[in-house]
């Protein structure tokens, strides 16, 4: 019995996952980078509207 077909779909299969896998990686870095950066306008905000109560 042949398993060219066997290894050469196991390679696609491994390709597609690793392909999935790299976006997966890229989307979470970009949304922390996001949400990071929507909390430090958050906080920042906050904090001059306590400065503003105080003078």
């Amino acid at each position: 019995m042949d398993f060219s077909f066997l290894i050469l779909g196991l390679q696609y299969f491994l390709l597609v996952m690793g392909g999935c896998l790299i976006f997966f990686i890229l989307v979470l870095i970009f949304s922390n980078r996001h949400t990071r950066s929507t909390l430090n306008k958050m906080e920042n905000e906050k904090m001059n509207e306590i400065q503003g109560m105080y003078r």
